[in-house]
């Protein structure tokens, strides 16, 4: 709020109330005083201002300004853009004054104003009366109104004198559906040509409070040189809500008093949560709503339907009495939409439901299916609204039992498919679910239809055509030349020496007869040799080969030579490349359609595949034997699987004997580890294959004892060099103990997985060279031969001797027997103790 006093008259128009003014202002000007006259234009476009003086002169300030010493054409504001100031008013100024002022849009206004000029000392009343037109939304109200609710006579009310309000304006109420702990703002704007001095606030229960003299809970005064009157609602209690109305008063002309009134409303209303917040039920069915969690006001309950109707003929769930339930039975389409649950006593509140009902159920189910022998079916079923969906074949198994539409699928079509399998449906909207039954007949294959292919020279020209006969239309045709390089067959294009030539398509009794082809102006040698052609629809891709052997380029001998004429075997690769526990792929291809196809590894292992097969381990992985690839894909191979593998196939034709290629293959393991003794010393490694870098280096001793290459144990020593991948210990002087296999981990940046690997390292393979110690694990090949050879001179003298003799050879081999006994039985002495035990490998 803010009051000032001016000594010059400002007569401004109040913003979307007046729209023009007809009546003529009285005023009384001292000599010398200015006369500020001006135009409320609002947002109008203001082409033109004028300003008639009494004697009958037009001034023209817009669009040319002939302001000058007397007459000024003042700044435009947001709401006036015609205010002009005549200065230093004589007595011969008295008269009849008139501002026009003229818009684009046609909206033309003018003010009028009968100056009456005294001289100063005159103490004159300035009177004004107007003739004003209001607007649909703003009303003038009588003096009888300016109480707009009862008031208490305290020192914090306000009496208002009504004979002193001359105009009262009441603004469009404001309402504010909120909750406790919100804010909210109201403002009356400043307008110029109002002096406001006072801004009251009527609270619910009628008492009006000068909202800068009194303390009021949650109001909060809004301090704006911009606003006459403007406070800021804190909601804080329930006790807030009801009408409540903004008052700015202030002064027009020095002693018109005018008022402008604000009214608002504070609704409080809390949404919660429904159980559940989305319903879709069929029509004819229940619909069941109730509230998430329980309320202590359940008795206040309410269920509003999608038409803002209080619906009565419903139930209350007895089960949900304290969360509100509610039941509308027997649905019907016109319950789609969102009902609400209404609840509450001061504060209101509202949960929502969104709920659909669909027309009467269609379960549209197939009745039969026809499935090809020894193919693969992958087969949707049921609707697309689907909630749940079961199938049992003709034997009572289930093959399939899970949520949304049913999905067939069978690797392989068999004769015990054929016959009445039962499938069982739920629908959104139901509870019960439907059975239907339905057939299945299985059918052999028919044969795939044949590509018919030719060859047309017409020196300079070449024409390649292909044509085939299907149930399904083509959708594209391409072509393939002996450089492998494709080109496309698209109707009425031509590119470079390629030209597209054929019939295109054309249905005849059910059957798609497709022709594509290419023309070649001017073949080169790149031309020359086995072509194919492949043509796709919707079901599958048709291939057919050609031979282009063009007599006039092929003259020549060296050119001749070069074309190949007959089909032959050749790897996509001649090495092949891979990693342990990757997928690796391995193909070749003819420029002919193929019987069969297999793999031959390094170990003489066969792999033969097909299309359509996949074990697991190994799949088909080409185009079909139609378009002459044989390729297969392995799920996994190890380091010892590399070496010389061969591709081999067998075309159609049986008297073509079968041909073959030969490749390299190279299997790398991700993480090799190894173990060696140099110097003394015991040498632990790790490598990642192309020096990928590693997060960390982690070793594993045999008896469990685990570290990393930041807290190694005390004597052990690093070289790894982790940006490498290069993982790397050195122990000197190792013991028994740490001579035996270690296991090394890394985990390879950006990576999620450990990788894990063990040493291949035997105990006896570079031991320490410590005179200290005696080993005697071997076994004197001398002792021996010694020990056969007496066996045996005993076992003669044993056999050929006399009694005497034998009884010494048997005190002798018992002696000999007890000595190795005695031999055998000693321990074995080192200076290091070795545990007894065997302690488990450890990762």
């Amino acid at each position: 709020m803010r009051s000032s006093g001016k000594t010059t008259l400002c007569l401004f128009i109040i913003a979307g109330v007046i729209v023009r003014s007809e009546a003529v202002r009285q005023v009384s000007l001292n000599v010398g005083e200015n006369l500020e006259t001006s135009i409320f234009t609002a947002s109008d476009n203001v082409e033109g201002c004028y300003l008639d003086t009494p004697w009958g002169e037009t001034i023209e300030f817009k669009p040319v300004d002939n302001s000058n010493d007397k007459y000024k054409l003042e700044e435009d504001t947001e709401f006036v853009k015609c205010k002009v100031t005549v200065k230093s008013i004589n007595s011969n100024d008295a008269g009849i004054w008139t501002l026009r002022s003229a818009s684009d849009n046609g909206n033309n206004r003018n003010e009028t104003y009968e100056v009456t000029v005294t001289t100063e000392g005159t103490s004159t009343e300035i009177s004004s009366k107007l003739n004003i037109e209001i607007n649909e939304e703003t009303s003038t109200t009588d003096v009888a109104e300016t109480t707009w609710l009862p008031q208490e006579t305290t020192e914090n009310t306000i009496e208002t004198s009504t004979a002193q309000i001359e105009e009262i304006i009441n603004i469009d109420p404001e309402h504010f559906v909120t909750k406790i702990g919100e804010s909210h703002e109201l403002k009356i704007p400043e307008y110029d040509f109002l002096n406001s001095e006072k801004c009251y606030i009527v609270t619910p229960d009628g008492n009006q409070y000068d909202v800068e003299m009194t303390q009021i809970n949650g109001i909060e005064v809004i301090k704006d040189d911009n606003v006459a009157c403007g406070v800021k609602v804190h909601i804080v209690s329930e006790q807030m809500i009801g009408d409540w109305m903004l008052i700015s008063r202030g002064t027009r002309y020095s002693t018109e008093v005018v008022e402008r009134r604000l009214p608002f409303t504070i609704i409080l209303e809390e949404i919660v949560n429904a159980l559940p917040s989305e319903i879709t039920v069929n029509q004819g069915n229940d619909i069941y709503i109730r509230l998430e969690d329980s309320t202590p006001f359940y008795d206040t309950c309410k269920l509003i339907d999608p038409l803002d109707t209080f619906r009565t003929n419903i139930e209350k769930d007895s089960r949900y009495v304290d969360t509100c339930g509610f039941i509308v039975k027997n649905a019907s389409e016109n319950d789609s939409g969102f009902w609400q649950i209404k609840y509450g006593e001061s504060t209101i509140y509202k949960a929502f439901v969104r709920v659909t009902v669909n027309g009467e159920a269609q379960t549209d189910i197939q009745s039969h299916y026809t499935w090809t022998l020894d193919r693969p079916v992958e087969q949707l079923m049921g609707p697309e609204n689907t909630v749940y969906c079961r199938v049992v074949d003709p034997k009572q198994n289930t093959v399939f039992d899970g949520f949304g539409r049913c999905n067939v699928t069978l690797n392989r079509v068999t004769v015990e498919h054929t016959g009445r399998w039962r499938i069982f449906v739920g629908l959104e909207g139901r509870v019960l679910t439907d059975e239907h039954d339905f057939e299945v007949t299985v059918r052999e294959a028919d044969p795939k239809p044949v590509v018919s292919t030719s060859v047309a020279t017409n020196k300079p020209l070449v024409t390649l055509t292909c044509s085939v006969s299907s149930s399904h239309a083509v959708n594209s045709c391409k072509f393939r030349d002996p450089t492998g390089r494709i080109l496309l067959a698209n109707p009425g294009v031509g590119e470079d020496r390629y030209t597209f030539h054929g019939e295109g398509s054309s249905l005849q009794s059910g059957v798609y007869n497709h022709e594509c082809g290419i023309q070649i102006t001017n073949p080169e040698i790149r031309d020359l040799g086995l072509w194919s052609c492949a043509m796709a629809t919707d079901a599958e891709t048709y291939y057919g080969f050609l031979s282009v052997l063009c007599p006039w380029a092929m003259q020549d001998p060296e050119v001749a030579a070069t074309v190949v004429s007959e089909p032959t075997l050749k790897a996509e690769n001649q090495m092949v490349n891979g990693l342990v526990g990757e997928t690796v792929t391995m193909s070749c291809s003819v420029q002919s359609a193929i019987r069969y196809c297999y793999f031959r590894a390094r170990n003489g292992t066969t792999f033969s595949v097909s299309p359509g097969e996949s074990t697991g381990a190994i799949e088909y992985a080409g185009a079909g034997f139609d378009a002459g690839d044989c390729a297969i894909r392995f799920s996994s191979l190890s380091a010892s699987d590399s070496g010389l593998w061969s591709c081999h196939v067998g075309l159609v034709s049986a008297s073509e004997t079968e041909h073959r290629d030969s490749f390299e293959v190279s299997i790398q393991d991700t993480l090799v580890a190894e173990q060696r003794v140099e110097h003394n010393a015991l040498i632990i490694t790790g490598r990642v294959h192309d020096d990928r870098a590693v997060e960390y280096c982690r070793f594993v001793r045999i008896d469990g004892l685990g570290f990393t290459t930041e807290n190694l144990p005390e004597g052990y020593r690093s070289d790894s060099l982790l940006s490498v991948g290069r993982c790397e210990i050195r122990i000197p002087s190792p013991s028994i103990l740490e001579l035996h296999p270690w296991t090394v981990a890394v985990r390879i940046r950006g990576q999620d997985v450990e990788l894990s690997r063990e040493t291949l390292h035997s105990l006896h393979e570079h031991l320490p060279e410590d005179e200290n110690q005696i080993f005697v694990y071997h076994f004197p090949i001398t002792w021996l031969m010694i020990l056969i050879i007496g066996m045996s001179l005993i076992m003669t003298g044993i056999l050929v001797g006399p009694k005497k003799n034998r009884t010494w050879t048997y005190a002798k081999a018992s002696s000999i027997r007890d000595s190795l006994r005695r031999s055998f039985g000693k321990k074995i002495v080192t200076e290091k103790i070795v545990p007894e035990r065997n302690t488990p490998m450890s990762a």
